[in-house]
């Protein structure tokens, strides 16, 4: 649909209106001091029908809810063929498309997640407390690298490590890692003190 507007000096311009369709899922985080709040959920919004349908509740879904500190709420969101990955700050967990429960996941070096990314047969997420990204193998449904991302003399390092053993980063927080993509190229990672986009190639860690 296109509407007809005419400008002060008599000019006339079309302007098509934008209809968004489909469908979207997403994330919210509501802070607060105790589970008995708000801390958001997974919502499904329908464009096409105008609505909106909360599908996970953070209060009511089995949540271990001890020592989780500021970061409550679930964050990123990424697909596997049927099977949706949802990460709260340190937990990974798999629904079916009704939002059942498959599974979660849990690792030491997983903290403060934010997004994630399928890409292949692995799942990558941010682990912003540790300035790293963690690759989760999806056909064994377990944590398998971790990539630590450095800073020495200002240029970036990404060091590996195994995320299975107590020998990896500290939680330091210097860089606020929260995205990441991947594709043929590489990786692609940002962060709020990163001072732009990195690139990953296997190797070496550019601006």
């Amino acid at each position: 649909m296109a509407d007809i507007h005419e400008t002060p000096n008599g000019q006339f311009y079309c302007q098509e209106e934008l209809r968004l369709t489909g469908k979207l899922l997403a994330t919210s985080v509501v802070r607060g001091s105790s589970q008995g709040e708000s801390h958001g959920g997974v919502y499904l919004i329908d464009f096409d029908e105008q609505s909106l349908e909360q599908k996970l509740d953070w209060n009511t879904i089995d949540i271990d809810w001890r020592g989780r500190g500021a970061d409550r709420g679930l964050r990123g969101i990424a697909f596997d063929g049927d099977t949706v990955y949802i990460a709260a700050s340190d937990e990974l967990f798999a629904y079916t498309p009704e939002f059942e429960t498959l599974g979660s996941w849990r690792n030491p070096y997983l903290k403060h997640c934010h997004e994630i990314f399928v890409w292949e047969r692995a799942l990558f997420m941010t682990s912003t407390g540790y300035d790293s990204i963690l690759r989760f193998n999806l056909d064994e449904g377990c944590f398998e690298q971790g990539i630590h991302i450095d800073t020495q003399q200002f240029r970036f390092k990404a060091v590996l490590y195994d995320p299975n053993r107590d020998d990896g980063p500290l939680l330091l927080n210097k860089l606020h890692i929260n995205n990441v993509h991947c594709e043929k190229g590489g990786m692609y990672i940002s962060g709020l003190k990163t001072g732009g986009m990195l690139h990953f190639n296997g190797q070496s860690v550019l601006m």
